[in-house]
């Protein structure tokens, strides 16, 4: 079993990678090995193999009504098996028929530290600002788990539910899949509610657009902790989805190598954000020596 001795990377700095796809094709194993190479203490693993022919994302269960419910498999057994090294995040849908029952199930498993939803569909959007998810959201701040929300425009979208639940934590997804200029500044406009926090991940599709692509992630960078603060800035690298092909490495080393950044800063956006939010505490070293 790896332990924290084993990490690679520099110093021993406690990162933590936000979202990592788990498949079929990609195993703990191998994932920790890529993760001592790079000095990545643990990483949220979102397990998702493929989408069917109805385009539901696979392992699911589905339901008669064409509904389904999406599973994690194997990223509960990574989490059972290197709990300092990998959590989980659980996709929920509001339809399902036994989401109380469920949510409690998560919010007692170890390793399942966060759910997440995905509206992209119109009428899914249009559900979400008109209380739609009002009973999903309930639910999940009952359970007391923080949730991640990916969709279009998501300073709208969100814009009245942070304040209708107020004990509960969003997390706005993949830098808010902005799309112009007035989307950002709307997403950015939810840092004053202290119960929204920010993943920084996939920024190339949403500040990659301009003549400098470069300048314009970095830009945005700055401006999303100057409006969240390092301290609601979580860093995901989502390596295995990210469109610009840039390796783990690379994407770690945005934040690891910022010139722009304080150490402090670093440190909270790398990890102490994540374990914060989470709750996740690093095992001490009489944690790992008791593993053998």
């Amino acid at each position: 079993m790896s332990t924290r001795k084993d990490l690679g990377g520099r110093g021993s700095a406690d990162i933590v990678d936000a979202q990592l796809h788990l498949s079929l094709e990609l195993g703990a194993d191998e994932i920790i090995a890529a993760m001592d190479a790079l000095g990545i203490r643990s990483v949220v693993l979102d397990e998702l193999w493929d989408r069917n022919a109805k385009g539901q994302g696979t392992p699911c269960r589905e339901f008669d009504d064409g509904g389904y419910r999406p599973l994690s498999p194997l990223a509960q057994a990574a989490a059972l098996r290197y709990p300092d090294r990998f959590s989980y995040l659980q996709r929920i849908r509001r339809h399902d028929p036994q989401l109380g029952a469920l949510l409690k199930v998560l919010a007692d498993s170890p390793g399942c530290r966060s759910v997440r939803i995905v509206v992209w569909e119109p009428q899914e959007r249009e559900a979400l600002m008109a209380g739609g998810y009002d009973e999903l959201f309930g639910l999940v701040q009952s359970a007391a788990l923080p949730i991640s929300v990916l969709g279009g425009d998501m300073g709208v979208l969100l814009r009245d539910a942070v304040v209708r639940f107020p004990d509960l934590q969003f997390v706005i997804d993949h830098c808010g899949w902005v799309k112009s200029e007035a989307q950002w500044s709307d997403v950015r406009a939810l840092a004053q509610h202290r119960n929204v926090w920010f993943k920084w991940s996939h920024a190339q599709r949403s500040f990659g657009r301009c003549d400098d692509p470069a300048q314009g992630v970095q830009r945005a960078f700055l401006q999303a902790i100057d409006a969240f603060g390092a301290d609601r800035v979580l860093w995901a690298g989502d390596v295995t989805h990210e469109e610009s092909n840039a390796p783990w490495g690379r994407l770690l080393s945005f934040v690891q190598d910022n010139p722009a950044l304080s150490q402090g800063d670093k440190d909270w956006v790398l990890g102490k954000t994540a374990r914060r939010l989470l709750r996740w505490e690093p095992a001490t070293a009489m944690d790992e020596a008791g593993s053998h």
